[in-house]
């Protein structure tokens, strides 16, 4: 893999936000435009790896930055205006303290990177074309990576703070503790977007009257939020299922207020909530998966092509996930893995190619 594409998306993406910020106050959908090109066109072209298209596609932080800078009547100047729309925490949020070494958060990254590396390798024993019959243990596992991988990052970007002089918001609120799905996602899991989006889509229509579909509203954004870097990462079918999971917690949270849900007794409430987010879980851990075992098959097959293991990954991982791009798309991973087995590295990089065109 060459890092020309990633590098050169990344200088473009900073560049627009940077002027994006520079022209907020002034020309508001200007700088809108320019966000929303951060988001809807670079990432597409970042190269063929799908993480790295995915990762990218999680700029659509910067047009909520954005959104806050044209919203703002706050009289700030453009290094601070700057400095919010490059921000991954909203910097309305961060409070000032003395730089620091926060070895609390260090370690806490490495624990928690050290529990998601094992969850992925449990993952990778169960590939999906071998998991018929044990689908709960590779979607637990793959929840525990989900969950372990997003709380070492935050601890990384906690220290990072911390290292600059800002103090960071605590990422979930204890999501164990929850009593229902509307708890959970209102006041536990994920605060610093949670605060946003409570801001930014709920109470606005909070005040109309209408707190219902300020809260569909919220579910929504979230919804697109996450699906979009799946779309440029792994394609429609695996966004549409990330999508659907958001839906259907809107869905529940919608029904536990009808239901009633916060009179029924405690130990019920709590084995609804954790009922509902493993039931559901599958809609959100496939596609993240997805999206991450896809690099396996890709740069394990240019490394060592003929190897054993790599043809064994190819017909586990690599086949299965090409199957939710058609039939083409099919016989192009078979080509690949015929190519693996029975030709020359040539054959198989030429195979791989246009699979990923697909």
């Amino acid at each position: 893999m060459t890092w020309g594409a990633p590098l050169g998306v990344l200088g473009a993406s900073a560049t627009l936000i940077v002027l994006a910020a520079i022209i907020a106050p002034k020309q508001k959908l200007l700088a809108l435009a320019l966000a929303a090109a951060v988001t809807l066109a670079l990432p597409w072209l970042a190269g063929p790896i799908p993480l790295v298209r995915g990762l990218f596609a999680l700029n659509f932080m910067a047009v909520f930055r954005m959104i806050d800078l044209v919203r703002s009547r706050e009289p700030w100047s453009a290094p601070r205006r700057i400095a919010h729309a490059l921000s991954f925490v909203d910097t309305r949020l961060l409070r000032r303290q003395a730089p620091r070494i926060d070895v609390r958060a260090l370690v806490a990254a490495l624990a928690w990177g050290a529990l998601a590396a094992l969850a992925l390798h449990v993952v990778r024993s169960f590939p999906p074309r071998g998991a018929v019959d044990v689908p709960w243990l590779r979607w637990g596992a793959g929840l525990l990576f989900a969950y372990a991988t997003i709380e070492a990052g935050y601890a990384i970007v906690r220290a990072g703070y911390r290292a600059g002089g800002f103090d960071t918001p605590p990422l979930h609120v204890w999501p164990l503790a929850s009593l229902s799905v509307g708890e959970l996602w209102g006041t536990r899991w994920a605060r610093p977007v949670s605060h946003w989006l409570r801001a930014t889509c709920f109470l606005p229509l909070a005040r109309r009257g209408r707190p219902a579909l300020g809260m569909l509203l919220g579910f929504v954004v979230s919804g697109l939020g996450h699906a979009y870097p799946v779309l440029v990462a792994a394609g429609p079918a695996l966004a549409a299922m990330m999508f659907g999971y958001f839906l259907v917690q809107g869905v529940v949270v919608a029904a536990e207020l009808g239901l009633g849900a916060g009179t029924w007794p405690r130990a019920l409430r709590r084995g609804w909530t954790v009922a509902i987010m493993v039931a559901t879980s599958p809609l959100f851990v496939e596609p993240c998966l997805r999206v991450i075992l896809a690099v396996h098959p890709f740069t394990k097959m240019f490394d060592d092509v003929k190897s054993p293991e790599c043809i064994k990954l190819m017909r586990d991982e690599w086949g299965f996930l090409c199957k939710g791009r058609g039939g083409a798309a099919l016989t192009g991973c078979e080509d690949v893995v015929d190519a693996a087995t029975f030709k020359d590295s040539d054959e198989a990089r030429k195979a791989a190619r246009a699979v990923l065109a697909k």
